[in-house]
């Protein structure tokens, strides 16, 4: 597949169109709710569209009031499955957003379908405690975007893997930050 256009979920700064920049990918909207982030996408980028909550983008790509580009790439809420946070998973409306990003996933899949072009391409990434998160948001996430009829139970998700499915497949792997430079883990 020759990955042209992208669409941004819980987008922040973008850092995402600075790294695939040089690949020639061309961003066609992005979605983010703060303030400070939404601020620098309006600077940078002022004339591809922030849609705001990401909530409103299945309906506006199935009515292609957007378009329903090749690839789609977030990092929903980190809050809901962090050691920092309450660790509530799917019970939190934070942590429900990775359901919503399934949606989006399957909204962007229908329309590209229809026209006749490949699924799409998904880049998503979070925190480690997603996978071991208790209402197994992980499981959920990737058994929807593997097409597959029942959600796969894990207890604990192993760090890297790979899922065989009808609609994708779905691979995964857990990088540690501070081998890429960033003060963290």
């Amino acid at each position: 597949m020759n990955i042209k256009t992208v669409g941004s979920v819980c987008s922040g700064i973008e850092a995402a169109s600075v790294a695939w920049e040089p690949l020639g990918l061309h961003f066609e909207w992005f979605s983010e709710i703060a303030d400070f982030p939404s601020q620098v996408l309006a600077s940078k980028y002022p004339s591809i569209p922030n849609l705001g909550d990401m909530n409103d983008i299945p309906s506006k790509i199935s009515a292609k009031e957007i378009k329903a580009p090749d690839l789609i790439c977030g990092g929903t809420p980190c809050q809901a499955f962090s050691l920092a946070g309450w660790k509530t998973g799917l019970n939190d409306d934070r942590g429900n957003l990775t359901l919503k990003f399934v949606d989006i996933i399957e909204a962007n899949d229908n329309v590209r379908i229809k026209a006749g072009l490949p699924r799409t391409i998904v880049f998503w990434e979070n925190v480690e405690g997603v996978l071991t998160d208790k209402t197994n948001a992980f499981g959920c996430l990737i058994s929807s975007l593997a097409g597959l009829d029942t959600t796969i139970d894990n207890i604990r998700w192993p760090n890297s893997g790979i899922i065989y499915g009808p609609s994708r497949n779905v691979a995964w792997r857990v990088l540690d930050a501070k081998y890429f430079g960033l003060p963290q883990q």
